[in-house]
């Protein structure tokens, strides 16, 4: 049998008191805070748990917010598109008077063109519109600078035609063709942007190179860019080579030899092609596609190459000139003919972000269902039960009065006790 002494008594009493006092206090943090772990010790499984639920909550939440991001962009895009078909409609309305007859005289003319150049220049003002950020919605990765603040340059020249004064007479697009994306979940991404040389472009656009490439080889490993996808040239490739490699990129463009042994490239969808001769490379400017004296897109196509199609811009600035002029041949064919085609581009845009813009409501019912349902994971994991975490504390608080009360009979008095 072993022996009991009254330090031992005193010792064993002291533990237990102060492993109440040690729960008591545990409770009371976890009713003042309402959660069930405060350090990792305490329940290292919900500890990790409760991290994991936090940085995935955290995650949702930012995609929400570029989801709200997306939708906002989306919307402004679609309510500036629908302003161009507005503008179309009574472009239409102009070219189908024009075409029987109706302008005549000249102050007839006159009107006419005063209007059309007036719809024109709401045309571009609709094209540089910004964002709430202050980003063009059509300008790709374009923000601006002080010296180009849009990504569409109007050219303006004076016409005695129509007495129209200075008018406008081109439009350069100074933009990029980069596109916006947001990560809208995890690894998923969905741009929003539509850069303006495709979504302001009226047909199928045809470059034409002049320059005969019969004895034409690639003398080094180089590379090209068409509309941004990067296609390998090897050293040795001739003009039949780098036809087949461009039209196996994947790419909304097709190549093809003219009667010349010339390179021709045509796009199949309406947008302005994108040409880039990568790093050092020429194989481009050594067609005869490229400027070497302005490499850079956009507007860099080399003056002896010929281009056929038209943007929205050009489009009207054309039936503009054939009404002024009185071709009613024209207006009512050809011209008609280039309108529908621009509006139907446009109309193609439109439904796309349509079709992002419902996407985007999924997303977003998706993400809200996600984050509560991590809330509520998170919730079960962190948080505690109040009724239960009280009923703890009363039981745990009356062990410990029924702990003082035996420990003050069980302590035995001391000699010193004795001795008064």
């Amino acid at each position: 049998m072993n022996r009991i002494t009254n330090q031992m008594i005193n010792q064993n009493m002291t533990f237990n008191l102060k492993r109440h006092q040690y729960e008591m206090d545990k409770i009371n943090n976890s009713l003042a805070t309402g959660k069930n772990v405060r350090v990792p010790r305490d329940n290292p499984i919900n500890a990790t748990n409760q991290m994991l639920y936090r940085t995935n909550l955290t995650e949702v939440n930012q995609f929400i917010k570029n989801i709200d991001e997306s939708k906002s962009y989306l919307d402004q895009a679609d309510s500036t598109l629908q302003s161009v078909t507005r503008i179309f409609q009574r472009l239409r309305v102009l070219a189908v008077q024009g075409a029987n007859g109706i302008y005549t005289n000249f102050e007839l003319k006159e009107a006419m063109a005063t209007e059309i150049n007036q719809l024109l220049e709401e045309l571009v003002a609709v094209a540089n519109s910004k964002d709430g950020a202050g980003r063009s919605l059509f300008g790709g990765y374009m923000t601006g600078d002080d010296k180009n603040p849009n990504p569409f340059l109007s050219i303006y020249q004076t016409l005695t035609a129509g007495n129209q004064g200075d008018a406008m007479t081109g439009v350069e697009y100074r933009g990029d063709i980069g596109r916006l994306t947001r990560e809208v979940s995890k690894g998923e991404y969905v741009d929003i942007g539509i850069p303006g040389n495709q979504v302001f472009w009226a047909t199928n656009q045809v470059l034409t190179s002049n320059k005969d490439a019969t004895t034409y080889s690639s003398d080094t490993d180089q590379a090209i860019k068409i509309d941004g996808v990067e296609i390998k040239i090897s050293a040795g490739d001739n003009l039949d080579i780098i036809i087949d490699k461009i039209n196996n990129a994947g790419l909304a463009v097709k190549a093809s030899k003219g009667g010349r042994n010339n390179l021709i490239i045509e796009t199949t969808t309406p947008h302005q092609t994108w040409l880039e001769d990568s790093g050092s490379g020429r194989v481009l400017k050594d067609l005869g596609l490229i400027n070497p004296q302005f490499p850079s897109p956009p507007n860099n196509y080399d003056p002896t190459v010929t281009v056929d199609g038209m943007s929205l811009f050009e489009m009207v600035i054309r039936l503009r000139e054939d009404l002024v002029a009185g071709d009613q041949e024209l207006v009512g064919g050809r011209d008609i003919g280039l309108l529908d085609m621009g509006l139907e581009n446009v109309l193609k845009n439109l439904a796309e972000i349509g079709a992002k813009s419902r996407r985007i409501d999924e997303l977003a019912k998706r993400s809200e269902f996600a984050k509560a349902n991590i809330t509520e994971m998170l919730s079960k994991t962190e948080g505690i039960d109040y009724a239960e975490t009280i009923m703890n504390f009363k039981w745990l608080e009356s062990v410990h009065q029924y702990a003082l009360a035996v420990g003050a009979k069980s302590i035995k008095s001391t000699l010193m006790d004795f001795l008064r």
